[in-house]
């Protein structure tokens, strides 16, 4: 099996030497390489092509949301995980929206951080509860009052599975709440982003509460 090649970008020696530490204790991944800006971290990605790439926010030259949108212009491949201090809600929606595939606090355990890589690994996104929660806050801010919401066909399951997913379930726990297997879980989500036009969880749930289509 082969190991998840991990890139790390952060200004703070410190923490990039912290996490190298901690994960090269796990068999399964394998640190590729790091940079301290957010020009060296898009040269270095570019050539390395890591698995996933492990960013900060606020670095040297590109802020993490920068690179992360220059990465997206070509690069849909390799999954984007920030790991910052930063809670503010419209920071955290930036992020979700420039293409990251999860969002962490720098507080977080090695614990979380390892199940984050592992479920950005698989294909799904990682957003934690209190990241979700932040965000959908935020997006709910932005959501006009007198907009009349267009609903696309979603079946009862569908809506069931939607409303979870922009709770902050992955899939899962949503297998686990409804007792249906992760694989019709995965199923009912990729129909749910074909009919709704969307790529990523992020933009799902945006457009979700943008449109109206999750009431309590």
């Amino acid at each position: 099996m082969s190991k998840i090649k991990i890139f790390i970008a952060d200004d703070h020696a410190i923490l990039r030497d912290g996490l190298k530490l901690v994960l090269k204790t796990d068999s399964s991944i394998e640190i590729v390489g790091e940079a301290d800006n957010g020009f060296k971290t898009l040269e270095l990605v570019e050539q390395l092509n890591p698995d996933i790439l492990i960013l900060d926010i606020n670095m040297p030259g590109l802020s993490g949301i920068e690179v992360t949108r220059k990465i997206r212009t070509t690069n849909n491949k390799i999954k984007i995980l920030f790991l910052t201090m930063y809670e503010q809600d419209d920071i955290i929606v930036d992020a979700m929206l420039s293409g990251a595939n999860g969002y962490l606090f720098k507080m977080a355990d090695m614990e979380e951080l390892i199940t984050a890589i592992r479920t950005i690994s698989s294909g799904e996104d990682y957003f934690n509860e209190k990241v979700s929660k932040i965000a959908l806050k935020s997006l709910q801010k932005t959501v006009h009052k007198t907009h009349e919401p267009k609903k696309p066909h979603l079946t009862s399951r569908e809506t069931e599975i939607l409303k979870l997913i922009t709770n902050g379930l992955t899939s899962q726990q949503i297998a686990e709440t409804l007792f249906i297997s992760y694989f019709t879980v995965g199923k009912h989500r990729k129909n749910i982003l074909e009919k709704l036009g969307q790529k990523n969880t992020a933009e799902l749930v945006h457009y979700a509460l943008k449109e109206g289509l999750i009431t309590d």
